[in-house]
C-alpha cells in the first residue's frame, strides 16, 4: 500500500508522463515491483498507460477522488453552521458523518466538542466506526435498499461492541423502519457504553441521504425521552440545512 501511494506522488509532482524505467529509478525500487504496482493501479483507473510512448500518468480515478473530497469540503461548509448552533443550543459534542456502503462504516468528517462536561468518545475526525450500532449510520442505512442491508448482515454480520448493540438482522431493519417514520436515529449506548447520541439525514437535491449530523452526550444527560425531544429538533434543524443543499419540498420516499 505504501509503495502504491509512493507510485501516485510521484506521479502526481511530474510534468510528464513517467516510463517504468524512470518510476522505478525515482521510487528506488526494482522494475518488476513497479511493474506489479503499475497492473494493479492501471486495472483500478488511478494511472493510466500512453500505449505509443509507454509513458504513464494519473488515471480519471483520482480525478473521482478529487471530486469526492471537494465535495466533502462543500458538504462541511454548508452544515457547519448548522452544527455550531446545535452545540450552542444544546451544549452537547455534534459530528458530522458520511457512509462508506460497500464496508458500512461511517466515516467522520467533523466533530465540535460539546460545551458541558462529558466522558470520554472515541470519535476524531477521519475516523471510522460500523454503522449498525451508531445514530449516524442507523439514520443513513434506513434510506439504503433493504437488500443491501441484508446482504452485508449475511456476508459480514452485526459485530457486538456492547451488551445493547443490535445484533440481529431483522431487529436493525425493524429499527431502520422506526427510523424512517420519525425521522431520526438513536444510539442507545451501543457502540460506547455510557454515551448515547441522535442523528438525523443530511439530504441532498436528489433525495438521497449523503450524510449524517448527530448530537451525542453522556447516557445520564440522555434518557430516551431526551433523546426522543432532542432527535425531533436535530431534525428539523438538518432538514431545514437540506432545503438551503436543494432538497425539494414533500415526503421523503
Amino acid at each position: 500500500m505504501e509503495r502504491a501511494l509512493d507510485l501516485l506522488a510521484t506521479l502526481s509532482t511530474s510534468e510528464t508522463e513517467l516510463t517504468l524505467t524512470e518510476l522505478a529509478s525515482q521510487l528506488r525500487l526494482t522494475p518488476s515491483t513497479v511493474y506489479r504496482l503499475l497492473i494493479t493501479l492501471e486495472g483500478r483507473g488511478y494511472i493510466e498507460r500512453d500505449r505509443q510512448t509507454g509513458g504513464y500518468s494519473l488515471g480519471v480515478a483520482c480525478l473521482d477522488l478529487g471530486n469526492v473530497f471537494l465535495s466533502q469540503l462543500d458538504l462541511r461548509e454548508r452544515v457547519m453552521p448548522v452544527m455550531e448552533a446545535l452545540r450552542q443550543e444544546y451544549k452537547e459534542t455534534v459530528h458530522l458523518g458520511i457512509l462508506d456502503v460497500p464496508r458500512m462504516e461511517v466515516i467522520y468528517l467533523e466533530k465540535l466538542v460539546g460545551l458541558m462536561p462529558i466522558v470520554m468518545m472515541g470519535s476524531r475526525v477521519g475516523g471510522r466506526v460500523p454503522a449498525h450500532c451508531t445514530a449516524l449510520g442507523k439514520c443513513i442505512l434506513a434510506y439504503l435498499p433493504e437488500g443491501v442491508v441484508r446482504d452485508f448482515c449475511s456476508q459480514e454480520g452485526l459485530r457486538s461492541h456492547t451488551p445493547n448493540t443490535i445484533t440481529d438482522p431483522n431487529e436493525l431493519l425493524q429499527e431502520l423502519t422506526e427510523i424512517r417514520q420519525r425521522g431520526f436515529a438513536i444510539d442507545r449506548a451501543e457502540h460506547e457504553l455510557g454515551v448515547r447520541c441522535v442523528a438525523a439525514p443530511v439530504w441532498d437535491h436528489q433525495k438521497e441521504a449523503v450524510a449524517a449530523i448527530s448530537v451525542s452526550g453522556p447516557a445520564d444527560r440522555m434518557n430516551e425521552e431526551r433523546c426522543l425531544e432532542l432527535g425531533s429538533w436535530v431534525r428539523d434543524a438538518v432538514l431545514d440545512v437540506s432545503r438551503r443543499m436543494g432538497y425539494p419540498e414533500g415526503k421523503i420516499d
